[in-house]
């Protein structure tokens, strides 16, 4: 998910309505100065589910990429969003498209993990579903087969031999957590996720 922060006071195109009257003076500000973050702005905003959020100037939100159309750096005049952080994903408003990838490699599995001490939690980390999942066992020997759990339940776990390659693909299931229990020996996997876009809003 990335990070936005609400941009509504623009003067240079958007005019200065909301002005700091302590900051005037006969000389050379007979108004004041405009406030760096508005008091008073506040606008509605269709969102990418198509529902109206009410934005206020200088408030922070985390959400998908719906918003970088609105960046104000690229649009001074016409942008009221401005960008924090951007996890580099695309969003589209075809939901189907609406996924990025995500690559662990190398990612170790010791003989000491148990499905608590050792997952990747895609949902809680990455914002959304993978429905693509690509897990390869890099090890070469019997003593790296490794046990994978998915969804954290207890009945969906299986055996990923060494040098073995599982996939998921897309429509097969909706994988929100990958737990792995180690074997005698310590391994490495690839593993390669497609993570569905979620929006907040």
């Amino acid at each position: 998910m990335s990070v936005f922060k609400v941009k509504l006071q623009n003067p240079p195109c958007q005019g200065a309505l909301d002005l700091n009257p302590t900051g005037a003076n006969s000389q050379t500000n007979f108004l004041g100065n405009p406030f760096v973050i508005s008091k008073q702005r506040t606008m509605f905003c269709t969102g990418p589910n198509l529902i109206y959020r009410e934005l206020k100037d200088g408030e922070v939100f985390t959400d998908c990429n719906y918003w970088l159309r609105f960046n104000v750096a690229q649009n001074p005049c016409y942008g009221f969003i401005e960008v924090l952080y951007n996890d580099g994903s695309i969003y589209s408003d075809v939901a189907s498209e609406n996924t990025f990838p995500t690559i662990y490699s190398p990612y170790a599995v010791a003989p000491v993990d148990t499905f608590a001490t050792n997952f990747i939690d895609i949902v809680g980390s990455l914002g959304g579903a993978a429905i693509f999942v690509e897990m390869t066992n890099n090890g070469t020997l019997a003593t790296q087969d490794i046990n994978v759990q998915l969804n954290g339940s207890a009945t969906a776990v299986m055996t990923l031999k060494a040098g073995d390659t599982q996939i998921f693909n897309s429509g097969d299931l909706s994988v929100t957590k990958l737990a792995f229990m180690g074997g005698v020996a310590p391994t490495t996997l690839q593993i390669i996720l497609s993570v569905n876009v979620v929006c907040n809003s």
